[in-house]
């Protein structure tokens, strides 16, 4: 036991030495000693601590609620003692700092001020109902820049994960706030897919870090970094693995502008490998756009090729918005999907999709794994004489919606195509506003392909079953020519 002033807090050992430290929430001087003791030892690399402070609830859960239906009035009486002002008060005036009569008036001078600014809060008006869409997002990603001509790459040809790679090593040099951290994300393995090798060595383990084996720690970590300017660029391993911090990323980073009223920002980028097509079964394969799109605050890129990937990083990690950064970990050594690399000027702005093929009589909306699939589908389309557009939207949100219009107006047909299971897919929210924007164009349903609603197997043959393919798209295509 350690003795702070007249109050004492306990200090115990527990697994692996963790200390443990437990002391009374509701004494100050208790409590600022047993801090002190915690943030010594965490200072001097001694470990972590477990601070455990007990406090009192003297009022109702809230608004709703009778405490006195599961607390006696006996219970209640004795808590009260407790209360922090009460006993600060007590504890000032027995060691002469404050008088009875200086303690009275300072809260009957707190209490005037309180009862004031809430006299003062319900003078004013409500607010205007056509500001409700202000402050969900920042300007940065809000609209592509009206000049921008996007340039094409010239660099020596580049996989995927070494672009993102690359874009990481390049931001990292330019903005000395850009921290990258995660799961073994640090030292000479750079990640499950190597995507941040090489990192630590160069910019120093402040810079690129390994985090604990806790998603929402990583992320909530994030948070705070970001709140305090930095920039952070955190990575969850899968996208499978995302969920833990789910409320982190919902109910904190996605609300953190509007909660505030545009005062406060919080510009993290979380990257996350996503997506099936390399046999890993349940937990390796999941896509998770379709409801990361269903969270106002958070932007999504998607990128299909390397190019891309790196154009679209770089914009993430300068622009003034929280970012989900989904890199489909199938597409990260394809040569399908390497490019030439770009220089490190290069930034892609959000909102901007591409037409990787152009066409007249049908329109395919893809983006991430399944834009290649597509290209090959409408070459062996282009075959039979049929001419189909292929538009790789690159970003979710924002969406590129004129140029998917555009398409759709053109060539009259449209297929939507996408790897996550069709119900409720991100595929649904496209043909939605299709059907809505482009209806008197249109000169047969919308269309979409999409996986199966189904967990991704492990077997080959049942995720073959199960995800979008090249056969797939080509059934879906066929039948919509005939309309």
């Amino acid at each position: 036991q350690q003795t702070a002033g007249a109050s004492v807090f306990e200090v115990t050992k527990g697994f692996k030495g963790l200390e443990r430290i437990r002391c009374d929430g509701t004494n100050f001087v208790e409590t600022y000693a047993a801090v002190h003791r915690a943030v010594a030892q965490l200072r001097n690399g001694a470990g972590p601590v477990l601070l455990v402070a007990d406090v009192v609830r003297l009022l109702p859960h809230s608004s709703s609620d009778d405490h006195l239906k599961y607390r006696n009035k006996e219970d209640l009486e004795k808590e009260k003692q407790r209360d922090p002002l009460p006993q600060m008060a007590r504890y000032l005036i027995e060691q002469g700092y404050l008088t009875d009569q200086e303690a009275t008036e300072m809260q009957e001078n707190v209490k005037k001020a309180v009862d004031a600014a809430a006299d003062w809060a319900e003078t004013r008006p409500l607010p205007d109902a056509s500001t409700v869409q202000l402050h969900v997002y920042g300007e940065a990603h809000a609209n592509p820049p009206m000049d921008f001509v996007e340039s094409q790459p010239s660099g020596n040809k580049v996989v995927l994960v070494d672009a993102v790679n690359h874009a990481l090593a390049e931001e990292l040099e330019r903005d000395p706030k850009v921290l990258v951290f995660g799961e073994d994300v640090a030292g000479g393995k750079g990640g499950v897919f190597t995507a941040t090798r090489g990192l630590t060595a160069k910019f120093g383990e402040n810079r690129c870090f390994n985090s604990p084996l806790a998603e929402a720690s990583i992320i909530g970590v994030a948070i705070g970094m970001a709140l305090k300017g930095w920039k952070p660029v955190p990575e969850i391993q899968f996208g499978d693995y995302i969920w833990p911090g789910f409320m982190q990323i919902r109910d904190e980073l996605a609300m953190m502008r509007y909660r505030s009223n545009g005062a406060w920002t919080c510009p993290v980028v979380i990257r996350v490998p996503v997506g099936g097509y390399i046999h890993g079964g349940h937990y390796h394969s999941q896509c998770i756009e379709s409801i990361m799109a269903h969270i106002p605050g958070i932007r999504l890129a998607f990128p299909s090729n390397a190019s891309d990937a790196k154009g679209l990083l770089k914009a993430a990690i300068r622009g003034d918005d929280p970012v989900i950064f989904m890199e489909h970990k199938g597409l990260y050594r394809q040569g399908y999907a390497s490019s030439l690399e770009p220089d490190q000027n290069f930034v892609l702005p959000f909102g901007v999709a591409a037409v990787r093929k152009e066409g007249t009589d049908i329109s395919v909306i893809t983006y991430g794994a399944t834009v290649q699939q597509s290209l090959e589908a409408a070459r062996t389309m282009e075959a039979k004489g049929v001419n189909v557009e292929v538009i790789d939207l690159r970003t979710l949100n924002p969406l590129d919606d004129e140029a998917m219009f555009k398409s759709v107006k053109k060539t009259g047909k449209v297929l939507v195509v996408h790897e996550d299971t069709l119900t409720a897919g991100f595929g649904a929210e496209l043909a939605a506003r299709i059907s809505k924007d482009c209806f008197e164009y249109l000169d047969g349903p919308v269309m979409r392909v999409g996986a199966l609603d189904t967990p991704v197997p492990y077997s080959p043959p049942l995720e073959d079953a199960m995800l979008p393919n090249k056969e797939k798209i080509l059934n879906a295509l066929e039948e919509l020519i005939r309309y």
